[in-house]
C-alpha cells in the first residue's frame, strides 16, 4: 500500500479497546451490467443489484448475531459503477445501516482498488494512533464483468496495491467473479502480483450466488476476529 502522510478522512474519536479490530473492505461492482436479471439458489429472479442489496442486509444480520465479531469487525464499502465512491466509511457493524445501491456506468475496478486501499490505510493509521489493536484487513472484490480501466498506470497501481499489501502482511485479498460474464483471467492477473500466493485468492461463483458470497464473507470475518484463519472459511467458496 502507498504511504499517505496524513488521513484525508476524519474518522472521529476512537476509544482504546482490548478488542483487536478487523477492517473489512468490500469493493462492489455496481456497473450497468448489475441491472441484468438473475436467479438465486432459491429461485428468486431479480436484478443482480437487488441480490447484492439483499446480500448486504444478510451480512449485517450475520455479523450482528455474534457479539464478539460485531465489536471487532469494521466495515467499509467502495462501489465502482461509472464513478468510484466510498459508499460507507469504516464503521463498526452495530452502527452500520446498509444503503440501497443502484447500478449504472462502466467498471473502474482498478481505480476502486487503489482508492479503497488508500482509505483502508488511512483507517488503519487512525486506529494505531488511538492505540487500537489490529488484525489483518480483509479486502474483497465482487464483480460480474471485466475491468474497464485495466491498462496503463491504473492497472500498474492496482497491482502495486496487491503486491505491497500482501507482502507487508497487512491484508488478505480476495477476488470473486459472479456469473459467466466475470473475467476470471483478469482477476487472476491482478492477484498474481502478490509475492505470496497464500495471501490472495480468486474464486468464481455461479450466477445469482450473492447470498452465498456474503455468508462466506461473514464467516471469514468471524474467523479472523476470533483468532482463527479467515482462509478456512473463504476456501468454502471454491466448493460452491
Amino acid at each position: 500500500m502507498s504511504n499517505s502522510q496524513e488521513s484525508q478522512t476524519d474518522f472521529g474519536e476512537q476509544q482504546p479497546t482490548n478488542v483487536a479490530h478487523v477492517p473489512t473492505l468490500l469493493l462492489l461492482d455496481t456497473s450497468h451490467s448489475m441491472n441484468k436479471r438473475s436467479e438465486d439458489s432459491e429461485g428468486n429472479r431479480q436484478a443482480r443489484i437487488d441480490h447484492l442489496n439483499e446480500g448486504l442486509d444478510l451480512f449485517k444480520r450475520e455479523i450482528a448475531g455474534d457479539f464478539k465479531t460485531e465489536r471487532a469487525v469494521d466495515i467499509s464499502l467502495v462501489t465502482f459503477g461509472g464513478d468510484v465512491s466510498i459508499e460507507q466509511e469504516f464503521t463498526e457493524i452495530e452502527d452500520w445501516q446498509p444503503s440501497n445501491l443502484d447500478a449504472s456506468g462502466n467498471t473502474p475496478l482498478c481505480e476502486a482498488l487503489v482508492k479503497g486501499s488508500n482509505h483502508l490505510e488511512d483507517y488503519r493509521n487512525h486506529l494505531r494512533d488511538n492505540n487500537v489493536p489490529l488484525k489483518k484487513a480483509l479486502v474483497w472484490i465482487l464483480t460480474d464483468g471485466r475491468p474497464t480501466d485495466d491498462s496503463g498506470s491504473m492497472w500498474d497501481k492496482a497491482q502495486t496495491v496487491v503486491e505491497d499489501g500482501t507482502e507487508n502482511g497487512e491484508l488478505l485479498f480476495y477476488s470473486v467473479g459472479i456469473g459467466d460474464d466475470a473475467d476470471m483471467s483478469r482477476l487472476e492477473d491482478l492477484a498474481s502480483a502478490a509475492p505470496d500466493e497464500s495471501k490472495t485468492h480468486v474464486f468464481q461463483l455461479e450466477e445469482g450466488m450473492f447470498q452465498e458470497f456474503f455468508e462466506i464473507v461473514s464467516e471469514s470475518a468471524q474467523a479472523q476476529s476470533e483468532g482463527g484463519d479467515a482462509d478456512d472459511a473463504s476456501n468454502n467458496l471454491s466448493q460452491e
